[in-house]
């Protein structure tokens, strides 16, 4: 369980570091709004782990459900919020809904290739 804890803990570490980067990057190259749009995607994403996470937590309780559709709803209301508002952008909100993938894929190659 020690493991799941650190690799947990590594994924939000990830996560947090990605989104801050892209946002500044992207409130440089493009528009406050669309780093503004993202930050919220990526803030959907880590809050999708958290439930995630919570679940695959309570395997062992005994718990049968596992929220999923908890989480795709967050996804669609994130979406909504994107499309509704007028300022938030869409595709910026996507992308950073997907960080928590590119960080798992970062945890992914950091333990294939050991820590450079």
């Amino acid at each position: 369980m020690a493991d799941y804890h650190a690799l947990r803990r590594r994924i939000y570490l990830t996560v947090v570091v990605i989104a801050a980067f892209a946002f500044v990057v992207i409130g440089f190259a493009y528009s406050l709004n669309t780093a503004l749009s993202y930050l919220l995607g990526a803030g959907g994403g880590l809050l999708y782990f958290r439930m995630l996470d919570r679940s695959i937590q309570s395997i062992g309780d005994g718990d049968r459900r596992l929220g999923g559709p908890a989480r795709v709803g967050l996804f669609a209301v994130l979406m909504v919020m994107a499309i509704k508002s007028g300022s938030l952008e869409i595709l910026p909100t996507f992308f950073g809904f997907l960080t928590i993938k590119a960080a798992i894929l970062v945890d992914t190659l950091r333990t294939l290739f050991g820590d450079v």
